[in-house]
């Protein structure tokens, strides 16, 4: 610090900062603060033996605010003047809200859709006891029942066998007719019905296509009309769907006996009639794939089935369609060849217990797999070792089976034999473990008295039999 001019830096003692804390010019406002709205809260200084806190301010102010709560508030903090803005959310005029059910048909029409959304294999019984439960006790009541049941397995084709279970047990439920009340008209009835009147009329055959090509004639821009031809691609292979959804309901409902075997029979020649009509094609294939077992297994006097599948090798032998559908029909006659045993279960809806189940046994099947693979591993470096050996140090005592090859593709495996010098085999070129496969003319003629491995009782008695002396040779 200048001593002259007082300007420079200037040291404290900790003392007399605490005495200008409680001096009263400390606790007033500066008057040249009047036109500042907003005074902002200097960071927390630390001691100098400490770090520095690198925190966030955002994190500051939390963690100010949480000391604040267990502390207290203190005494002489200078509050924020300026209000914190909060930013309002756009809310439209008329937002969605779900109304409640002005009539009881509609009310229990709401607790049908709820029971079918949760319909499960694992809660199937107790929610389809709470279906056959609902007060259905008018004919227009029971319509849109059947129009909901048959919507929702149409839409979910792989529920389908859960919801003919549910039709079969409400089978049996009758009401009324409105027109005249002595009659009554059954569930079933008006289930069949409403199969005959989609099988007949499908969705993809009564698909607007008119009004589509309006929307796309009206459209200003490139983007839009790619846009509805996307939607019209989908709209036409969602009534597809559904059209073979429902062959699939017709096929499991005759699973379920409620309908009999010349309604099906009816069904194989409508959708057999046009060879080249691809969509009763693949309905076709749905169907015989749900039910082509029973048919085939049924009493069929007049031989329908049998010249269903004559037809079918036909348009295969034919080819007038496209591959899909070749493929298609050549699946089910290779099902039919093999009793109708699909090479792959299709996934259809489980409980947990046999998740549960098929987890323990994927899990069992790795562990055996992998105990093969150790042992095929420790048998490889077993043999490896064995090979290896120096054959001064083979014995009859490390060794109770001996491997004698005369090729890759021969082997024989003689058991432990008495009195039989191991050493003297391993030493013999005609017995050596890693003979080559094929010999050359010079050296195929094996020598004469050799030994061969023709059989281990004739290998046996050669090797005990003592070697006779060579011809010409001297004694001792």
């Amino acid at each position: 610090m200048d001593t002259d001019t007082g300007v420079g830096e200037k040291n404290y003692s900790r003392e007399l900062l605490y005495k200008l804390r409680l001096s009263p010019l400390a606790k007033e406002k500066p008057k040249e603060l009047d036109a500042v709205d907003t005074i902002l809260k200097p960071q927390r200084l630390r001691s100098a033996g400490r770090t520095p806190n690198r925190q966030p301010d955002r994190l500051q102010t939390k963690l100010s605010q949480k000391q604040q709560q267990w502390r207290g508030k203190p005494k002489h903090a200078v509050a924020h003047t300026a209000e914190k803005t909060e930013e309002c959310l756009h809310k439209v005029s008329n937002p969605y809200k779900r109304r409640p059910a002005t009539t009881e048909e509609e009310a229990i029409l709401r607790q049908a859709r709820s029971i079918l959304n949760k319909l499960t294999p694992e809660n199937f019984a107790k929610l389809a006891e709470s279906f056959m439960g609902l007060p259905v006790n008018n004919e227009h009541l029971l319509r849109s029942v059947v129009d909901l049941i048959f919507q929702k397995a149409v839409d979910e084709p792989r529920f389908s066998e859960g919801y003919a279970t549910l039709c079969s047990l409400m089978r049996a439920v009758e009401v009324p007719r409105e027109e005249n009340p002595e009659e009554k008209i059954k569930f079933q009835s008006l289930l069949l019905l409403k199969c005959q009147v989609k099988f007949e009329h499908p969705d993809w055959a009564n698909f607007n296509y008119e009004l589509w090509d309006q929307k796309v004639a009206s459209a200003t821009s490139d983007a839009e009309r790619d846009r509805i031809h996307e939607e019209r691609t989908v709209e036409l292979e969602k009534s597809k769907q559904r059209t073979v959804g429902t062959v699939q309901l017709i096929g499991e409902l005759y699973k379920q006996k409620m309908m009999n075997l010349h309604i099906m029979h009816l069904c194989l020649h409508k959708l057999l009639t046009n060879k080249r009509d691809e969509e009763n094609l693949e309905c076709l294939c749905k169907l015989l794939r749900t039910v082509g077992g029973l048919l085939d297994s049924a009493i069929d006097k007049a031989g329908t089935f049998g010249q269903c599948m004559d037809r079918v090798q036909e348009i295969i032998d034919e080819k007038a369609v496209s591959t899909r559908i070749v493929f298609l029909l050549q699946g089910v006659v290779e099902l039919r060849q093999h009793e109708w045993t699909p090479r792959r279960k299709e996934e259809d809806p489980k409980t947990i217990e046999k998740i549960r189940e098929e987890a323990a046994a994927e899990q069992a099947y790795q562990a055996k797999t992998e105990r093969r693979r150790r042992n095929k591993h420790s048998r490889k470096n077993g043999r490896n070792q064995r090979q290896n050996q120096h054959p001064s140090s083979i014995t009859s005592e490390n060794y109770t089976s001996v491997t004698i090859c005369s090729s890759k593709q021969d082997a024989l495996q003689i058991e432990r034999i008495e009195r039989l010098d191991v050493t003297s085999i391993a030493l013999k070129p005609q017995l050596a473990f890693n003979r080559p496969k094929a010999l050359t003319k010079a050296n195929s003629a094996e020598p004469k008295g050799s030994v061969r491995p023709s059989s281990s009782r004739n290998l046996t008695r050669q090797l005990s039999r003592p070697e006779a002396p060579k011809r010409g040779a001297t004694g001792p």
